[in-house]
């Protein structure tokens, strides 16, 4: 009886002071810390809503902290480093290497072989990580998938094609191939649980390989069709107007399309086509970032400009006198823009414009860089190098 009133009285007090302590936000617990793709996600937004430590208060304190290697080797140039689980993936010289993505320590690499391949790193999806090798004198290809903390290999398939301009989405790696047979470009599909084909199609991916709400944009022979990431069909088809995604919402809701530098931007409703908006001109502008509230460009005016996600108006503008950031990445309410090699990164809080000055020795980076695990990692030379507060 005395445990019952015990137990009573203890709900009591935690329904008493429910109001007073704060709970976890159920959406930041959810929110994976991780650059999964080689623009964050198969949405091609270059943002890491999971980032939370490098914030315009710390982002000025970043300093160069520890590197890694990232050998170029003959017929194989590193691919695109990843960031998940606690892990920096790197593929060069031949073999994959996860390392802790907290002090740059070795956690495991995939055996030495005397075989020449070249790897490419698809995904982190979860715990596992997707990718694909080529033999450089056979061509033979594999796809294969790794526990991503351990680096055990789940599974190695070989494939008849190798597959180019890799995404992953609703558990499906896509890519583009050259279908020999028919000398026609073409479009393959694989489940990543297993690594077992589910679809093909000739065609291929319209602008930048993105996917908003499982959908690749196709282009076929004569026209462009929007796609189900998961079976292959077409979902609908596009008007006449330009199809050619420069990127989507991290939704997945809209894509975000342009011709050319010098057309106006459209967003496009990803599950009927329906366009949504289309942006007021500001000029010619070249690449592409979004964090849902604000896309980043570069105008060919030496300036970054932010503009509204949802109506194009223009929110900020930053102005340069010579080589304005062309690509960028986004975490903790900072935006970084790469400039060119021997600049230091650009920050700006994102809300507002506010310039941040970053460490000189962010000038050694060769593009814009990876933002997670409150780190920016990229690649500097033959190395990654990880810049912490």
């Amino acid at each position: 009886m005395k445990r019952r009133y015990l137990a009573v009285a203890v709900i009591a007090a935690i329904s008493a002071t429910a109001g007073q302590i704060p709970l976890p936000d159920p959406a930041a617990a959810t929110t994976p810390d991780a650059w999964g793709q080689a623009a964050a996600h198969a949405t091609g937004d270059y943002y890491n809503p999971g980032e939370t430590r490098l914030t315009p208060a710390t982002a000025g304190k970043l300093k160069p902290r520890w590197n890694v290697p990232l050998a170029t080797a003959k017929c194989a140039a590193p691919a695109a480093s990843l960031v998940g689980a606690n892990r920096l993936i790197t593929a060069a010289a031949y073999r994959i290497s996860g390392y802790d993505a907290t002090t740059g320590a070795l956690a495991w690499r995939t055996p030495a072989t005397t075989r020449k391949t070249s790897i490419s790193l698809a995904a982190i999806v979860g715990t596992r990580l997707v990718a694909q090798s080529r033999d450089c004198r056979s061509g033979k290809t594999y796809l294969s998938a790794h526990d991503v903390t351990t680096g055990k290999v789940l599974y190695s398939k070989r494939i008849p094609e190798t597959m180019y301009g890799l995404l992953v989405d609703k558990g499906i790696v896509v890519g583009s191939v050259w279908d020999a047979p028919i000398s026609k470009y073409g479009i393959r599909a694989y489940r990543i649980a297993d690594g077992s084909r589910v679809w093909a199609r000739q065609g291929s991916i319209a602008g930048e390989t993105v996917a908003a709400g499982g959908k690749i944009l196709v282009v076929g022979d004569d026209s462009t069709t929007a796609v189900d990431v998961t079976t292959g069909k077409t979902v609908w088809p596009a008007d006449a107007g330009c199809h050619t995604p420069i990127g989507a919402s991290p939704d997945g809701s809209a894509f975000y399309m342009r011709c050319d530098p010098d057309e106006r931007i459209r967003s496009v409703n990803a599950s009927t086509g329906a366009v949504l908006k289309t942006f007021p001109s500001h000029g010619s502008t070249f690449g592409f970032a979004t964090d849902a509230e604000r896309i980043y460009l570069h105008t060919f005016s030496n300036e970054l400009i932010a503009v509204d996600a949802k109506d194009g108006r223009r929110v900020w503008t930053a102005t340069f006198t010579e080589d304005a950031p062309i690509t960028f990445a986004i975490g903790g309410g900072v935006v970084y823009g790469w400039r060119d090699t021997g600049h230091p990164l650009a920050a700006f809080e994102t809300r507002t414009g506010k310039p941040i000055t970053l460490d000189a020795k962010t000038s050694a980076l060769q593009g814009a860089p990876m933002v997670a695990n409150g780190r920016l990692y990229g690649r500097t030379g033959s190395t990654v190098t990880a810049y912490a507060p």
